[in-house]
Order: C-alpha cells, then sequence, then structure tokens
C-alpha cells in the first residue's frame, strides 16, 4: 500500500495534481493499493478551485481508497462522522464487514448534525468561513516566523489547519521536546513535538506542529505569549 496525506498534517503542503497522477501510474503498474488520507480537504488556502489538486478517487484507478471526515476542514472535531470512498467495490465490501465488527453505527444526533453540514445551502458557507479564518490566521502566524527570523523557520502551509515551525537559531535545533514542556508549563501555550510525534525520535528535531486555525483572538494570545517566550 502507498499512503498519502493530501493536505499534508502536520506541513499544510499539498501534494500537486501532477505528482498525485505520477504516484497513480507507480501504483497501477505494481498494483498496490493507493490510499490517501484527505481530511483536510477541501480546505485550500488558495480560492481558485481549478489549481487544486485531485482527490484521488477521481483519478481513474480502481484500487484507491480515501478517507475523510468533519473533523478537520469542516470544524466539527465533536461529530464524529467520517467516511471512505473507493471505485473498489471488493475493497469497500472489506473495509464494511470490518467496521461491522468496531463501530456498527454513529449517533444518530451526530448524523443528523453531519447531513446538516454538508447539504448545498449549508456546505460552501461553512467552507467559506473556515478558509477565511485560515487564510486570516495563517499571515499572523507568518508575521510572526518573519519577525523571528534568526530562531523560526517553517515552509508556508497551503491548506489545511496546522504549520511545521522550527525553533532554533545558528544552524542548532531546540529540544522540541523539552521546548514544547517548557513553554506549556510558563505560557500555557501548547506546541507539538516533530521528534516525538513524527520522526519517532530521528528525524524533525527542532520542529514542533502548530495548530493555527482557532478562533484568531485566541491565536493571538498565543503568539503573544510566545513571543514572550523567545524574546
Amino acid at each position: 500500500m502507498i499512503v498519502l496525506n493530501n493536505p499534508n498534517n502536520p506541513t499544510g503542503a499539498t501534494i500537486p495534481g501532477d505528482v498525485l497522477a505520477s504516484i497513480v501510474e507507480v501504483a497501477r503498474k505494481h498494483n498496490i493499493i493507493l490510499f490517501s488520507d484527505e481530511v483536510y480537504r477541501p480546505l485550500f488556502h488558495n480560492d481558485d478551485e481549478a489549481t487544486a489538486p485531485p482527490s484521488i478517487a477521481t483519478m481513474g484507478y480502481a484500487n484507491a481508497v480515501v478517507t475523510s471526515s468533519l473533523s478537520k476542514a469542516w470544524a466539527l472535531a465533536g461529530i464524529r462522522v467520517g467516511w471512505v470512498a473507493s471505485p473498489s467495490r471488493g475493497l469497500i465490501e472489506q473495509l464494511a464487514a470490518a467496521r461491522d465488527y468496531t463501530t456498527i453505527s454513529v449517533s444518530q444526533l451526530d448524523d443528523q448534525v453531519a447531513r446538516y453540514a454538508l447539504h448545498p445551502a449549508v456546505r460552501s458557507a461553512l467552507l467559506w468561513r473556515n478558509r477565511a479564518l485560515a487564510v486570516r490566521n495563517r499571515a499572523l502566524l507568518a508575521r510572526f516566523v518573519a519577525e523571528h527570523g534568526r530562531q523560526v523557520s517553517w515552509v508556508e502551509p497551503t491548506a489545511g489547519t496546522t504549520a511545521f515551525v522550527r525553533f532554533g537559531g545558528d544552524g542548532m535545533a531546540v529540544d522540541d521536546v523539552h521546548f514544547c514542556r517548557d513553554v506549556l508549563a510558563r505560557t500555557q501555550v501548547m506546541l507539538v513535538p516533530g521528534s516525538k510525534c513524527f520522526g519517532h525520535g530521528d528525524a524533525f528535531r527542532g520542529y514542533v506542529r502548530m495548530g493555527y486555525v482557532c478562533e484568531t483572538a485566541v491565536l493571538e494570545e498565543a503568539l503573544t505569549r510566545l513571543d514572550g517566550y523567545i524574546r
């Protein structure tokens, strides 16, 4: 199986369509299941839908599997409803059989809220609200990174709600686990250490995952506290 996460968590990066097409061809050549976690789709920060990469489910490969939910791009994490899509009836039947042993059904209340949120009359407004919040807050985080350019660096996200930010100066990375614990203790700002949670202790030292698409006032307060900590 080839596993993709597009848009990506924690970087906020987007795999472009031409790269996805190449990956599909590799999977097709070797008859490999292609699994794509698209939970941050369609929260692309660019309003131009024509430039957004397609879903793997639409790229003509039978052994593709896509998962998503209401918890990220739709900002409804409390509604524990998600879905699986695949052109393969056989894969869907296997997944449905496994699901019957683990979940059976979701709450009817959750199901009704999910159907309301994804209704055509609501869906576009909800996504517009979340996209506008992401773009506004990303600009605040970008300004923070620029102001602390000697100690902080990143690749600016193009989608989703998270960023992968590196802390450290003069070519040296901070101990991100100690850094996150100390920041939390001193400022009550919670960050996620990259080396522990994404690099298994061997990679991404100095990187932290920052979720920035919260209420703007909350992010502003957090960045103010983090600014004081760094200074």
